[in-house]
């Protein structure tokens, strides 16, 4: 949880007015319904109004827009491009802040718009007004019906929200402040406090500590993962902690290691749910080819019968239900079954046919287990791909590749009445190993990429034997490479491998000359000959 009460905000707000208070908007760009930036010089202010985390900072990272802008965006950049940044006010310790921001128009008067950031959870909003605060536009509108206490519409006065008056945490005195601790009344009576300060704040030194000094940005974490990140520490107990120079900086660490941990997370559940479900479509259809199979490969007593038929051919009445003939493959007399509705010649063929058929369709069913085989390989090694990627470029490689075999849809996009697509470049990761530079794929387009556009004849090549993986090459002839760098490489090629931790891996090398794409094969599929193996353990 970021946690954000209004003494935090307080903070929050000091710190941006000294870093962009000054700066010229330069652009507006709107990511979502509920999220924005604004440039200001170089500094990006991210606001975001989603319910379980609505926060304004200084953010590190840029997002990508929509071709197409969306209409607040629309209205920030009338009012606002170009307009500087006059100052930055919160509304009492309650969770709003207002941005003053001025500008010449086209008529060469000077403008002035606020902007009003609502920070309020599920009622977090992002209000563009007036000097007179009349509503201009805002991110998320409502009618009468659906916000009675207050009217959120263009062309309406900004009301502030209806709060319980409290009292400010600057002028509270040390005895009313036990008081309300003992009754646990801090909440309700002091304005700014929020219940994580509120459960931690023992005594009023502490309480005055937080509102007198500098923040101390804090990170608590229990074991690898963010619990708690506030603009002030806590003595939260049972948790690392990691302290901040800046409240931008904490916050930075915080939507990075836990947003985009979960957008990660959540590409790779969606790219293992496509894999999964061609897994599964492939292995019923395994399952029907193989019964199939196994009902065609009874093919030739269907020739003995019609060769049976053809040596008796002349005993055969016509229009039979059966008969009983002499299997001379077999030296017994057997019943054939006859269609009362053909003739003896008719009957035959009849039999020759489904031999003729049967026999064609055990080919042709043989050839499908082939290639439904090789499909669940290829589709395993993906599956593999996806679940030890550990980058969101991994990721969009592997969705990338999933596309171009059309196992995701393709997403184009028509510019002047043409689709046009999109081409992604194949970059490969490169590494230095013992002074010599080594490049391994982390999806089937790397491997092939690595393999047959980057190696060259006389480089050295590392797979996994018999196991989904990296396909890994180094710039160096086989003969020149030291043992404890082909160590360092098979280490590497096995943890990059679809086995367990802990568990050995065979990995094998040769020359790039003897490793062959498999004609017809699918991406990344190779064999190779005049290798050498060497067993590790992946970490």
């Amino acid at each position: 949880m970021l946690y954000l009460d209004g003494i935090s905000l307080s903070k929050l707000k000091d710190e941006l007015k000294e870093t962009l208070v000054g700066k010229r908007i330069t652009k507006v760009f709107q990511y979502s319904p509920l999220t924005l930036s604004l440039f200001l010089g170089k500094s990006n202010f991210y606001i975001s109004a989603v319910p379980n985390l609505p926060i304004c900072y200084i953010a590190t990272q840029k997002e990508s827009a929509p071709d197409k802008p969306m209409n607040f965006s629309l209205s920030l950049r009338k009012y606002l491009v170009g307009a500087v940044l006059t100052n930055i006010t919160q509304y009492g310790f309650d969770r709003i802040l207002l941005l003053s921001f001025e500008k010449i128009n086209e008529l060469g008067v000077k403008q002035k718009v606020k902007l009003i950031i609502e920070i309020m959870g599920k009622h977090s909003n992002i209000i563009l007004v007036d000097e007179n605060f009349i509503i201009l536009d805002l991110l998320k509108k409502f009618s009468i019906e659906e916000n009675k206490l207050r009217l959120l519409m263009n062309g309406a006065k900004y009301e502030y929200p209806v709060i319980t008056p409290k009292k400010s945490p600057q002028v509270l005195k040390e005895e009313e402040f036990n008081h309300y601790k003992l009754d646990n009344q801090l909440i309700k009576n002091v304005d700014g406090i929020g219940k994580l300060t509120a459960e931690h704040l023992y005594d009023f030194k502490a309480f005055k500590s937080i509102i007198s000094n500098p923040p101390s940005p804090t990170i608590y974490r229990k074991g690898e993962v963010i619990k708690y990140g506030t603009v002030f520490y806590l003595p939260l107990k049972g948790y690392e902690t990691t302290c901040y120079d800046s409240i931008n900086e904490m916050i930075n660490t915080y939507i990075l290691e836990t947003l985009n941990s979960q957008q990660f997370s959540d590409s790779k559940k969606i790219l293992n749910k496509v894999v999964e479900k061609e897994i599964k479509k492939n292995k019923k259809i395994l399952k029907h080819v193989k019964k199939d199979i196994e009902k065609y490969s009874e093919f030739e007593k269907y020739k003995k019968i019609g060769d049976i038929l053809a040596a008796n051919l002349y005993s055969l009445k016509g229009y039979e239900e059966s008969i009983k003939l002499f299997d001379f493959y077999n030296n017994q007399y057997i019943n054939i079954k006859l269609n009362p509705q053909r003739s003896p010649n008719e009957n035959l063929n009849n039999y020759y046919n489904l031999y003729n058929k049967q026999k064609r369709g055990l080919n042709h069913s043989k050839l499908r287990v082939e290639k439904i085989e090789e499909e669940l390989i290829y589709l395993e090694n993906l599956y593999s791909f996806i679940s030890i990627a550990d980058d969101k470029k991994t990721l969009e490689g592997i969705s990338n590749e999933l596309t171009a075999n059309k196992y995701i849809k393709e997403n184009t996009k028509n510019t002047r009445g043409k689709n046009k697509k999109k081409t992604t470049k194949i970059t490969p990761t490169s590494i230095e190993i013992d002074g010599l530079i080594g490049y391994f794929g982390k999806n089937n387009i790397e491997n092939d990429y690595v393999t047959f556009k980057v190696a060259h004849s006389q480089d050295t090549w590392f797979h996994s034997k018999n196991v989904p993986g990296a396909h890994f090459i180094l710039k160096e002839d086989i003969e020149n490479i030291p043992t404890n760098t082909i160590t360092t490489i098979a280490k590497i090629v096995a943890n990059h491998s679809k086995v367990s931790s802990g568990q050995s891996v065979q990995v094998d090398y040769c020359s790039k000359k003897h490793v062959k794409k498999i004609k017809g094969g699918k991406l990344g599929f190779v064999t190779y000959s005049h290798e050498k193996s060497i067993l590790v353990r992946k970490d």
